[in-house]
């Protein structure tokens, strides 16, 4: 059974990207070790090239204590990416953000899945996500042809 050929729910949930984008996660996850600096990245990476904050608003037209304020925002969550990609620029760096899932994609639909199976989708020992191999793709697809997507999540 070709799981790409089902409609509705098939078209928007594609489980080989949801596979493929797992494995990214994966790599990803290695970095969150890393975790941001407690006074914001912006801060940070001017410190670090020990640039001032007036030269960084020379860099990118603003003045030093709207520098100031700019990593004041960013440290508190509440700068907007265009902003951060301007100062980033300043600083000759690259902006990049990225949802990283707590838990698995494929393991969230399988989930999901399982809620809408009435038992047809198992789990393993002790509720443990099963290992997802093709066989499991195959019957996971066949459930979801036969959702309504509305009701999916």
């Amino acid at each position: 059974m070709n799981f790409r050929t089902h409609p509705p729910l098939m078209s928007r949930l594609d489980i080989s990207r949801l596979v493929e984008l797992d494995s990214q996660f994966r790599e990803l996850a290695k970095l969150q070790g890393f975790g941001t600096p407690r006074c914001g990245w912006v801060k940070t990476v001017r410190l670090a090239l020990g640039m001032n904050s007036e030269t960084l608003g020379r860099r990118i037209g603003i003045s030093q204590q709207g520098v100031r304020k700019l990593e004041q925002s960013e440290a508190d969550g509440s700068i907007s990416l265009n902003t951060l990609a301007k100062i980033a620029n300043g600083l000759n760096c690259d902006v990049r953000y990225v949802l990283v899932p707590r838990i698995s994609l494929v393991d969230q639909v399988m989930a999901r899945a399982r809620e809408h199976s009435n038992g047809a989708i198992s789990t393993g020992a002790g509720g443990a996500p099963i290992k997802v191999d093709s066989e499991s793709l195959v019957v996971l697809a066949s459930l979801l042809s036969r959702i309504d997507k509305r009701a999916f999540w």
